[in-house]
Parts: C-alpha cells; structure tokens; sequence
C-alpha cells in the first residue's frame, strides 16, 4: 500500500501503515480463534464471524466497539483483496462481494452520516475574525514575535541572574505592541500565545477561501505562491501550489494550483515568516510545523492537531454557539463550505466575505483557469444544482412576480402551487436538474434564469457581471423578481426621489424613469407594504 497501491488509491504514509498494522494484528488474533490458517480461506461467511466477534469486543472506553472502528478491519479486508495480485497470501475470492466496507461494518448512508458543511452564521464568524486576524493584527504579532525569538537569543549570550526572560520582557516593552483583542504583547507567553493562534487562523482563511483538503494545506512548503496570467487579457492571477493527493497514484501526490484571493496571499506570507525558525533549525520547507514537546523535534503538524486547534481558536475568539452548544469543527467541513459560499449567487449575507468569493468563482470559470482539482468543482457543481433547487421551489409558488422571465412563470405556474401541486413541482425540479443544464443565478434585485440567446447583459455562460444592472435586467426575458427583493426596490426608488429636488430636467426625466421602474416592480410583487 505504501509503493505500489491499487491504481486510483493514495500512498500509505508511515502512520496510516502502522495504524492498518494494528487492525491487522487484531485480524490475525481472531484469524487463530477461529481456526483459519490463511487469507485466502477467508470467504464470505468468514466475514460475517469476524463482524460478530469484533461486536464482543470492548472500544478503549469499555463500552461496545462502534460500527465505526468496525469499518477500518474492513478496508484492511478488502484491501488484502485489491493486492491479492502481489501477495503471495490473500483473499482469493471478494470476501464483501454485494456491499461496501461501510455496508458491511453495518452503516447505510443514513447512519453513516455526510460530512456537514459549516452553518453560515458559524462560518461567516469564524472567517471574518480569522480575515481579522491575518489582515489587520498578522504583522504586528509576527513583530511581536520576532522581537521575542531575537531578544531570547540576545539573552542566551549573556550571563544576567533573571535569564533570557528578562531580555524578552524588556524588548517587548519598548515595541509597546498590542494583540487582537488589544492586549498588551509583553511576555514571552502572550506573543507565543497569539502566534500560535495566528497559524490557526491562516490556515481557516486558507481553507475558508481556497477550498483545498487539509492534506493539501499542510503540505504546502515556502514559496506556495506563484502568479499566472489569465486569459487574453494577461492579467496576474494568484495561485497556492500544494500536493494533490486524493485520487493520485503518484508517490508523495501531485503538485497542483488552486486560485488564491488576497487574503489567502496575506496568510502564506505570514505562515513563511512563522515557519522560518523551524524551517532553518530543521531544514524542512513545510509552512506548518511544530515543535513535538515529548522529542522535540520539528515535525510538520498532522490532522488531527490542526483540527483541535481551530476549535481551540474558536472557543478564544468567541465564535458564536450553534443551539446552544460550541460547533464541532472539523477540516473536512471548510472544503463543503467553501463549496457552498462559490456556488452561491446571492452572497449578500456573506457580508465583508462576498467580495472574496464573488473573486473567486470569477476566477475559476475563467477561460485561462489553470486549476484540475475536479472532485472541488463536481462539488461546486453539486451545490449550485441545490440552490437551484431552492430557487426554482420558491418560484414555482409564487403568484407575485415581475421581470419579463417573473411575469412568465407566475401566468403559467398554477399547477405547481399549493399541497395539490406539490408532487408535480417536486417531479418538475428534479426533471429539470437531470435533463437540463439551467441554473438561476441570484443578485441584490431578483433572480436569473440564465439563457445566453437571450440575455441583454452579454453573458455567455452566466450573467456578466460588467454588464448587469437593474435597468438592463429589466428589459432582459431571463429576468424574475419576488417579494424578498422588494427592499432593494424601495430603497433604490427612495434614493432616485432624494435627487429629484434642483435636479436639471434631463436628469430629472432619468431619475423619473428609474422611480417608474421601481413603482412597476413593487406593485407587481406586492412590494410596497414595508413588512415585506
């Protein structure tokens, strides 16, 4: 598994094998107690004993081994068999023929659960206070701390009853330098404090807004940034380059590039400045590393200890409870979240985030993206078919609309309306989401049910973001707009009625015009009551 996998599968890394030996060794045990010499007497009925026999066995807290940890016994199975090729023992026939390794530890896709994405008001928290932190406070504590790690080493060169602390401690006093939340950075602990979490949050803003797998991420190295033109038009485009391991056959994965807001090149620089002591000391280009406190030596940080460290900054920066309760973060939640955020066409409650994403979907449906991370776009893919979903849903039952597309729908939609259509819309949508390519794309003023042979605003593949505005919108056949647009509505008539006064006549007959727009709007979705 580590030189020479079944074609599509990641190598094993030193700690996968010895985690697999560990199941195996247990196999083996029962292999002994159930009177099987080989692994190739081992056959359906063989594995069915098995599963019975870890059920007797107690998890490391005493109580019943879960369904779980019954899974990993059975990838080691089914791998035994995938390599039976190469051994010169092994399962000769499919010991789990009809089922998935899931399947057979006794997990369906109900219980086994997906990998939840973030709640948006979690994650819209977190983002902006890590962006917070590699923006606004990142420099300062990267100063704090090099002042500390260079008054530290001053210190060990001279001979001062009070140690390299009292060096520390003078230095940061004189920088007079204050952490997030206004703190004063004066002692040794307090700056390692804040730097440590400093890592944590580049590496939420990383995930946040680039969508890499945690693998991915804590592979990256010194130098992870590099700049591509884009298109015809040679603009620069930012890249993180990292190793792509999921679904490589190749040893140690493969160098891959995905598009990089400014944020996310704000916290490599920082994580380069972080890492360089432990990169000179180590000689590792690894931009997360840690000292191990049991060997001290550098080792690059695993999984497992980044993902209890971002919950670990969550509970210090306060992020909002989710029903009560601290939100359990997981890495595997930024990627499903980030898919999210992308696919998302009205990004109006992303607040100071939006402008970072609407950067980066541009950016990868871009002619000259460079990017091959497939399995991230099938799940950008996936989550823009949901929102289409959910927009169709709501069109579909609506009697108020407007738009030339609004006005369409609703003369034509009554069939899907209410309990008695609820079957025939539900039918409809999912017909519509298998035999079409459609999809809606939202902004602030009303929906667009995107056709490029007829949209005014010159988009090819979606609406263009030069050429949209609510004027053209409102000529073009692809546009709808309902009830929950009707703020925006009354907010722009509002504004056009305050520049009405001193204004000459031919901007008064423009700003006419647009009021015109906005009354003929409001009066179609019923917008002028102010509780909607």
């Amino acid at each position: 598994m580590t030189v020479n996998p079944p074609t599509g599968r990641k190598r094993l890394s030193a700690s996968s094998v010895q985690s697999k030996s560990i199941n195996l060794k247990t196999m083996i045990r029962w292999m002994a107690i159930d009177g099987l010499e080989t692994f190739s007497s081992i056959d359906a009925a063989a594995v069915e004993r098995l599963r019975a026999w870890l059920l007797t066995r107690p998890g490391y807290s005493g109580k019943p081994i879960t369904a779980n940890t019954i899974v990993n016994y059975m990838v080691v199975l089914k791998d035994l068999y995938r390599q039976r090729a190469k051994l010169e023992d092994a399962p000769l026939i499919d010991p789990l023929p009809q089922e998935t390794t899931y399947e057979a530890a006794g997990l369906t896709p109900a219980t086994r659960g997906a990998i939840p994405f973030i709640p948006d008001a979690i994650a819209i928290s977190l983002l902006n206070i890590a962006l917070q932190w590699v923006e606004e406070h990142g420099p300062t504590i990267v100063k704090a701390e090099t002042i500390r790690r260079e008054a530290r080493a001053f210190g060990l060169t001279q001979r001062h009853r009070r140690g390299p602390s009292h060096f520390v401690r003078s230095a940061l006093a004189r920088a007079a330098l204050a952490g997030p939340a206004g703190e004063p950075l004066l002692g040794a602990y307090a700056v390692r404090h804040a730097a440590n979490h400093l890592v944590e949050a580049c590496y939420i803003v990383i995930a946040g807004f680039v969508g890499m797998r945690v693998s991915e991420i804590l592979s990256m190295e010194v130098g992870a940034i590099e700049f591509r033109a884009i298109g015809e038009t040679g603009v620069k485009q930012a890249y993180v380059v990292a190793r792509l391991f999921k679904t490589v056959d190749q040893h140690g994965g493969r160098a891959e590039r995905w598009i990089a807001p400014e944020p996310v090149v704000t916290a490599v620089k920082l994580l380069e400045q972080l890492s360089a002591p432990f990169r000179e000391v180590s000689g590792k280009r690894e931009l997360f590393l840690v000292k191990n406190t049991q060997y001290g030596e550098i080792v690059p940080v695993t999984q497992m200890h980044i993902g209890w460290r971002i919950n670990d900054f969550a509970r210090h920066v306060g992020v909002p409870l989710h029903e009560g309760k601290p939100w359990p973060f997981s890495t595997h939640q930024f990627r499903k979240t980030f898919a999210r955020f992308i696919a998302r066409k009205d990004r109006s409650q992303l607040l100071g985030l939006a402008e970072h994403y609407k950067h980066a979907s541009v950016a990868m449906t871009a002619r000259g993206y460079v990017g091959s991370d497939f399995d991230l776009h099938q799940l950008v893919n996936h989550e823009s078919r949901e929102e289409t979903a959910t927009a169709l849903e709501r069109l579909l039952v609506s009697d108020r609309l407007a738009g030339r597309m609004g006005e369409r729908i609703a003369a034509g939609n009554a069939r899907f309306r209410g309990r008695a259509g609820e079957q025939v819309r539900r039918d409809y949508i999912e017909f519509v989401l298998k035999e079409t390519d459609l999809r809606i794309h939202a902004c602030d003023y009303g929906w667009c049910v995107f056709q490029s042979e007829t949209s005014r605003c010159g988009g090819e593949v979606a609406p263009s973001e030069a050429g949209r505005s609510p004027s053209v919108c409102l000529e073009c056949a692809n546009m709808v707009i309902e009830a929950r647009h009707a703020p925006y509505w009354r907010d722009r008539r509002a504004r056009n009625e305050a520049l009405m006064p001193g204004a000459n006549p031919m901007t008064a007959a423009v700003l006419t015009e647009a009021i015109n727009q906005c009354e003929n709007v409001l009066n179609k979705i019923g917008g002028d009551d102010e509780h909607i």
